[in-house]
């Protein structure tokens, strides 16, 4: 094959010897076997030399007054390690678990979007509805929305129903980072949150769903608002049984759980706005003794939250780095990795590690 990226020795392998081949590093042939790439500071060409190619790009759609908006895709950082294969690595799926819009405030404001509402995002090629994050990170007009999310774990997230088919004409890459979009809110007359300890698939239009340490959790909206939110629970995770339940109807409030044994299977809350809860304490309440009080989302007052995980080598929350930098005064990133561990493995958090200690500091610069 003639390339650094041979596997060419493993070129006859059947499928049982594939299913039983160990990891191996590239290139694999007759001439190497492993190595590191670039190692003797040379390009993969005849005379080493890096060949640079003159291109002309081809024109994409350009924003106009229908699709105002030039919509930029890529991938986030855990999903490097669990999204491009099988999503089941529940610690990783925790730190972002449902694909987003990143947009910022002065479009936000502009277009009515409030920080975790929901916005669909449409152009010729179909539509998408994703959690709305404000921030300065993307400038005005163009928004990001991370890949990977499938049919199977959002399918009204999905980016690629967004991504024209152009595609370059010798790699074949697709053009993932120049869609126009036109962005508006999702009406959705409720939100929801579930979790139980057997997989199940909503049926509503709009959900995204990750797998837990002990089950499975899913974020929720909806157009249609059941007659019977006991009877829609039942159906959802396939039970049976009354739960423990908590109504409000002036106000759209809907909290359910069901028990077996005192033991917590599922669990449905429902309100008129996002809903807001400790997902990490909720998680953890998944097959253990539960009462009424599951009900509440949130751990006592004893009990700190965590958080979301924001250092997932070490499952270390942003509740638990917050308090370490404003109430222990811990204000660089080696003092956070000394005290807590964060952020002293792969490294991949360090970056929000260093924000998060901005944000809390506003008028110290957080150092590495």
């Amino acid at each position: 094959m003639d390339s650094d990226f041979d596997i060419s020795a493993k070129a006859g392998l059947t499928d049982r010897g594939y299913a039983r081949m160990a990891p191996f590093v590239w290139p694999r042939n007759d001439r190497r076997r492993g190595g590191r790439f670039f190692g003797a500071g040379q390009f993969h060409t005849a005379d080493g030399r890096g060949v640079m190619i003159a291109v002309t790009p081809r024109a994409s759609q350009a924003p106009d007054a229908a699709f105002p908006f030039r919509l930029n895709t890529g991938r986030i950082r855990d999903q490097w390690h669990t999204m491009t294969r099988t999503s089941l690595s529940s610690r990783l799926s925790q730190h972002l678990a449902e694909p987003f819009l990143e947009i910022h405030p002065a479009d936000a404001a502009r277009l009515g979007l409030a920080p975790a509402a929901l916005a669909e995002v449409c152009n010729d090629h179909g539509c998408a509805i994703l959690r709305v994050l404000v921030t300065d990170r993307v400038a005005v007009g163009h928004p990001f929305a991370p890949m990977h999310w499938t049919g199977e774990t959002a399918p009204s997230g999905r980016v690629d129903a967004l991504v024209p088919g152009l595609t370059d004409p010798v790699s074949g890459q697709p053009a993932s980072k120049s869609a126009s979009v036109a962005i508006r809110p999702f009406a959705a007359r409720w939100y929801g949150y579930a979790i139980a300890r057997s997989a199940f698939r909503p049926d509503c239009a709009y959900w995204a769903r990750a797998a837990l340490p002990g089950g499975m959790q899913a974020e929720l909206a909806g157009l249609d608002t059941p007659a019977d939110w006991a009877a829609a629970a039942r159906d959802l995770f396939g039970v049976a049984g009354d739960p423990l339940v908590v109504d409000d109807a002036a106000r759209g409030l809907h909290r359910l759980a069901f028990l077996r044994d005192g033991l917590l299977q599922a669990a449905l809350f429902i309100g008129p706005a996002p809903v807001a809860l400790s997902r990490r304490h909720l998680g953890g309440l998944l097959g253990q003794a539960a009462g009424p009080a599951a009900l509440a989302g949130r751990a006592g007052a004893d009990v700190p939250d965590p958080g979301v995980a924001l250092c997932a080598c070490f499952n270390v929350g942003v509740n638990t780095i917050t308090r370490a930098v404003t109430e222990q005064g811990l204000m660089t990133v080696e003092a956070i990795g000394e005290a807590l561990r964060a952020g002293t493995n792969c490294g991949s958090c360090r970056p929000e590690i260093r924000a998060l200690i901005a944000q809390n500091v506003p008028f110290r610069e957080a150092a590495e």
